[in-house]
């Protein structure tokens, strides 16, 4: 099964915060929904929860191995105004992982993956 990473806007205010996460999980079930195994970076919020001391540097070098090996990466839409996913799309194109914007885009890569 392909990978994809779901990158977006995270920090912010808490409530903020939770609203991106919220948006990213939805994102991320329609890309699981369409046949890819998904990672959600926004997820180890629980983790920073339960430790308690975790800071931004934490969660994003956390998130960035799975960046590496996933096979792509999907922005969900305002990932624009976010820096650290223009850190993780810059990391992406260094790599060579692809990018997509759009479930169709998504659903072409994988279409060609599989002639292949």
């Amino acid at each position: 099964m392909l990978k994809v990473y779901v990158a977006g806007a995270l920090s912010g205010k808490e409530t903020e915060y939770i609203k991106n996460m919220h948006r990213m999980i939805k994102w991320a079930n329609k890309v699981r929904k369409i046949g890819f195994a998904v990672f959600v970076p926004g997820l180890d919020f629980l983790m920073g929860v339960v430790v308690g001391d975790m800071e931004y540097s934490d969660y994003f070098d956390n998130g960035q191995p799975w960046l590496r090996s996933s096979d792509a990466v999907f922005l969900v839409p305002g990932w624009e105004e976010s820096e650290g996913t223009s850190l993780e799309v810059y990391e992406a194109t260094l790599n060579h992982i692809p990018t997509y914007e759009t479930l169709e885009e998504l659903k072409a890569f994988k279409k060609s993956k599989e002639k292949q």
